[in-house]
């Protein structure tokens, strides 16, 4: 089977929502940077990651005569990248954090849910670079790239939706 229509669409899919939630957000800048909710600008820089992660991991599955070599290195490469850049943006909130449950378990989903992912993700590329059926590993890799767009949605829409519904609650 030939992959390239899926990573196509991937990436064509990734860069259109990423560029929607760019527009939705500059409607709410100033909630982001000076709200009393700052977990949201940490699930913004999060979702960003992941879209991020979404555009260029399936635009190096296009590259031609890469291997699977090669594409096992630029998996490692944008993992480490995520993953690394997932515990930068929620340390500070993790240090703040308050002792109401609801959000320490909130914000536990919003960091474990996509390392698990870059977790698994970094398996399967592991898998890519020991030899495995390449057409089961990007099988894998396909659905684990599923995950994260059901990932960035719930966070998209949270941004666009939910933070305008806590910031009028708030005001009543």
């Amino acid at each position: 089977m030939d992959w390239t229509t899926f990573y196509l669409g991937t990436a064509g899919a990734a860069a259109t929502l990423m560029g929607l939630l760019f527009i939705g957000v500059q409607f709410r800048l100033g909630e982001l940077r000076n709200g009393p909710v700052g977990r949201w600008k940490f699930t913004a820089r999060s979702t960003f990651t992941m879209y991020v992660l979404l555009f260029i991991l399936p635009m190096s599955f296009l590259i031609p005569n890469l291997g699977t070599a090669g594409h096992a290195s630029f998996t490692f490469i944008v993992v480490i990248f995520c993953a690394v850049r997932a515990f930068a943006t929620w340390l500070p909130i993790w240090r703040s954090i308050s002792q109401r449950r609801e959000r320490v378990i909130e914000t536990l989903w919003l960091l474990v849910g996509p390392l698990a992912a870059y977790l698994l993700l970094a398996y399967f590329g592991f898998q890519l670079c020991r030899g495995d059926n390449p057409n089961e590993v990007q099988t894998n890799i396909a659905l684990i790239l599923i995950v994260f767009f059901s990932i960035v949605l719930r966070n998209s829409w949270n941004l666009l939706v939910e933070l305008p519904n806590e910031k009028h609650k708030s005001r009543s």
